[in-house]
Parts: structure tokens; sequence; C-alpha cells
């Protein structure tokens, strides 16, 4: 397609993960850092939200290649589970037999690998994804696994990964204990227009091997007012709008192009009041 015209050796916007593309903006790296600290220190619960594309799951690929080898990690991707269901996923990520074990029986399974772990001198981690989709039952299994401890350390220390919805979640009275377990709350917020700039600019770079100014700075400018700073939203618009720039032999994308690519991409009401994609607004 566009690759070869513009000089590039694969597709620089894809939506797929990719460590080579990583790219981390200044509330990545807070967040990153909070986490850091929060495992460092032994915190029971941790919890990231963010809009969605705004690189949560950078952040946590990003975390799961710092810690060091000392740490286990069970990583829960679909929280749509029943409590029962949960225990079994949490014991199959650490290795440990699911078939025919009752509810009981995998908790004592998995508190004798902790504490086997623990006398070891590792840590055990458990990641879970998306977690505004976890039923109230199964938030209370999470919490009950976090009671799991010695007289003076957790044995498992959980990261929950939501969006906005699981603020809303903690929030409510029923979840009062676990809200008040989470001692380490990072949120996460999209690009700012520098940011955005940089982030085009270094994926263009990993996709040429060297540097491919191939966005005008007003046509930058432009992505950042549509995207609003949100990474998917970028890659969505930049892919398409090199396209475009391919199918009419432009050597340069520039910034009517990236406002007429956004209203191919939106339709009609690209520059009306109701948004399309809700998530492409500011997030906190």
């Amino acid at each position: 397609m566009y690759t070869a015209f513009y000089g590039l050796r694969e597709k620089p916007f894809t939506l797929s993960p990719d460590p080579r593309y990583l790219f981390l903006a200044g509330a990545h790296r807070e967040a990153l850092a909070h986490l850091l600290y929060g495992i460092d220190q032994g915190e029971g619960f941790i919890a990231v939200t963010g809009e969605v594309g705004t690189g949560k799951t950078t952040l946590c690929r990003t975390l799961l290649k710092r810690l060091g080898t000392a740490t286990e990690v069970a990583f829960v991707f679909n929280p749509t589970l029943t409590s029962f269901e949960l225990l079994q996923a949490v014991n199959a990520e650490l290795g440990l037999p699911v078939a025919n074990r009752s509810q009981r029986e995998l908790h004592e399974q998995v508190n004798d690998f902790l504490l086997a772990r623990r006398r070891e001198g590792r840590r055990v981690l458990l990641i879970i994804d998306e977690a505004q989709d976890l039923a109230p039952e199964t938030l209370e299994q999470v919490r009950l696994l976090s009671n799991l401890e010695t007289e003076t350390q957790k044995l498992l220390q959980i990261v929950l990964i939501g969006q906005p919805e699981f603020d809303t979640m903690l929030a409510s009275p029923g979840l009062r204990q676990l809200r008040q377990r989470i001692t380490v709350h990072w949120r996460m917020g999209p690009l700012s227009a520098a940011e955005t700039r940089e982030y085009v600019r270094h994926r263009l770079r990993v996709a040429a091997g060297e540097e491919r100014d191939l966005f005008t700075p007003p046509a930058l400018r432009e992505v950042y007012r549509r995207t609003q700073g949100v990474p998917r939203l970028v890659n969505v618009l930049c892919d398409r709008a090199l396209l475009s720039g391919f199918g009419d032999e432009a050597p340069q994308i520039d910034r009517a192009r990236v406002s007429r690519t956004w209203r191919e991409i939106r339709g009609p009401e690209a520059d009306g009041r109701r948004r399309l994609w809700p998530f492409a607004g500011s997030a906190r």
C-alpha cells in the first residue's frame, strides 16, 4: 500500500501493541512510576483507570517488562467471570491444576502456592484488565484473595486496570471495603498537543528507520485537535491520512487532508455536536 511510496518499511500506525513502537508520554511515565512504587512497597491493591485508547495496555506491557524475575504474574484479560471462574483463572495462570477442584480447594491451593513463593523471596502479582466489567460477586472474590497474607505482608498484590466506569463502581457504598484497600490509584489522561506531535514522529521514525516528516506542522496540530490526543484515534486518523495521500501521490500530509480524512472516518456528523466516538473527548 502506502509504505513503499512514503519510504516506510511497515505500517507505522497499526492498532496492535508492538513494543518497538513504545512511546511513554508524561502521563505514562508517571503512572508507571506509581505502579512500580506500589509494587515495590508491597501495596495490596493498585488501580489504574483511563478512557478507551489512552494507553492502558501499553502501560501494562511496559510494567511487565520492568518487573524483575523475582515477580510472577497472573494476568486475567476476561473479567466477565463468576467468582469461581475467576479463582480458576488465577490458579491456571499460576500453573496450578484446576480440574475437579472445589472453590475451597482452589483457595487453599493458591494460598499454599503464595506462601511457598514468599518463602523463596518471590513476589506474586495479579493483573486484571477491563476491571469495569467485574460483577460485584467477582469483585468480592478479588477482595478475598487480597486477604491472603502473613502477619506482616500481603501474599498477593493486585493491579486493577479499567475504564472510568470502574471509578464509578468503586464509589458505590457496597464496595467501600475494596475502595479503602486501594492505596495507589492513578487516572490516565490523553497525550498533550506536544506529545501527540512527538508520538506521530516517533512511530514514523521507527517504521522508516530514520526521520520521516510526512505530516506538516499544521497537519499535526489538526491531528491533535481532532483526536484530543487519544493514541488509538491518532493511529486511525494518521493511517487513513497516509492512505489518502498515497492515492493522490501527495509527498506530504497537510492540514486539509487530515481534516478531510477525519470527516470521512466520522461521517456527516464529524463537525457536529454529537460524538460518534464518545471516548474521543478529554480523559481524566
